[in-house]
């Protein structure tokens, strides 16, 4: 018997789904992991895989990484909780800083999505405009003013049953990568106080910003006495030390980060100018607070991760990710496949098209049951990754040339296996 199919079939009568976030389960059951080291994890039965899912994210040095590991190990003797100021807080916040000056003052939050619903908050309190804009794809988290276009999205309608847009709250989409729409929506609406995006798309698969596009948008809203918060939960220590905003040179008004700063444990922080944090409680009357905010544990696996980033190491990691990359379209040349691979820093994606995907609508048009198929056939081939089609793939600085062969040689026996016509269409899931 697979005891992944039977905890499987235990999970379903205990879980939703049988699991406790909606994209780890598929078809026909998900893999249950054991253990992870490196750039490799396991299954209950044993078996290895290279893992370029790494959490969706987090896992910048890989699973278990000794410096984090003896970090939480030293903190927990110590202790794991206290409800006080730490003076690990302050070293941490001052390391965030340091790499991301834009977040002159900050706050340590639990998760991604508890940092944008504060995001938001704080927003609309300082500007005390309703409206927000996010782009279509753009996910920052369960949070119900933002659950519009966050992937799976009908056109027009929410992303979960259960999300009601208020009249006195709008929350507004336009596409990403296109300007010209938010400026038309910029000059029709008159109550928006706040521009959220992802300066890098990652839950549609990762689609890049074209030249100049974060430039304009920081224009746009400069002129419009808009604040600009980039949701830099997936860029940050990915894309380059400072994240998406020092790669592109674009400077926000707020900072979301989340994911590769905790080290494989919870810690998110929002941040940025000094004037819009000082509106946060107990300085301002913008209430958000959290007990496990700041957790020793977390912060203690922050510390560790942080002193280890610096632009060499993250050149390296893009640089590997790039010769994988490069092979991997090389395996669908070979193979008479089209294919998109857009890739940035540590991050890359596939689409099984030829030409860039430029907007989330562009995504969803290329989703396709081959693509599945694909992925399914990789992970038989000892490759681990997300098995949606939009989902981003990542690296570690613990993959190597090693890791690099056996996912391209899992890659090359799964595009064997694609039919040669595939008319059937995906449906994209989020997080």
């Amino acid at each position: 018997m697979d005891l992944s199919r039977e905890l499987y079939r235990r999970a379903r009568a205990l879980f939703p789904g049988g699991v406790s976030s909606p994209v780890r389960a598929y078809r026909p059951y998900p893999r249950f992991l054991a253990r992870g080291r490196g750039a490799y994890v396991w299954d209950v039965e044993g078996r290895r895989y290279v893992d370029l899912c790494l959490g969706f994210g987090p896992l910048l040095n890989g699973h278990a990484f000794p410096p984090v590991v003896a970090a939480v190990q030293r903190q927990a003797r110590l202790g794991s909780l206290f409800g006080a100021p730490l003076e690990l807080e302050v070293r941490v916040a001052r390391r965030i800083q340091s790499l991301f000056p834009s977040m002159q003052r900050l706050r340590f939050v639990s998760t991604g999505g508890e940092g944008a619903a504060a995001l938001v908050r704080l927003a609309r309190g300082y500007t005390r405009a309703p409206g927000v804009v996010k782009m279509d794809g753009g996910f920052h988290g369960s949070v119900d003013p933002l659950l519009f276009r966050a992937g799976s999205a009908a056109a027009g309608l929410p992303a979960s049953a259960g999300v009601v847009p208020a009249p006195q709250a709008p929350t507004y989409v336009v596409p990403f990568n296109d300007a010209d729409a938010l400026e038309a929506l910029l000059a029709e609406a008159k109550d928006v106080g706040l521009v959220l995006l992802e300066p890098v798309l990652g839950n549609v698969g990762t689609i890049l910003p074209e030249p100049g596009y974060l430039r304009r948008v920081r224009a746009l809203t400069r002129e419009e006495g808009i604040l600009l918060a980039f949701d830099e939960v997936i860029t940050g220590l990915r894309v380059a030390p400072g994240g998406a905003q020092e790669r592109f040179g674009v400077t926000p008004d707020l900072t979301l980060l989340g994911k590769a700063i905790g080290g494989g444990l919870p810690l998110a922080a929002y941040g940025g100018r000094r004037e819009i944090l000082s509106w946060v409680a107990p300085e301002g009357p913008v209430y958000q607070s959290g007990t496990y905010s700041g957790n020793p544990l977390s912060l203690a696996a922050a510390e560790a991760t942080l002193e280890r980033v610096n632009a060499a190491t993250l050149s390296r990691v893009e640089a590997e990710t790039r010769r994988l990359v490069a092979e991997l379209s090389e395996v669908f040349r070979r193979a008479g496949r089209p294919v998109s691979l857009p890739t940035v820093g540590s991050l890359f994606s596939l689409f099984l098209t030829e030409g860039p995907v430029r907007d989330a609508e562009a995504a969803r048009n290329v989703a396709s049951a081959a693509h599945g198929r694909l992925l399914r056939a990789v992970l038989e081939g000892g490759v681990f990754l997300p098995q949606s089609p939009f989902e981003t793939f990542f690296l570690s600085t613990r993959h190597g040339p090693r890791e690099r062969r056996q996912v391209v040689r899992a890659f090359s026996r799964g595009v064997e296996r694609l039919p040669r016509r595939d008319r059937s269409r995906g449906r994209l899931r989020d997080h």
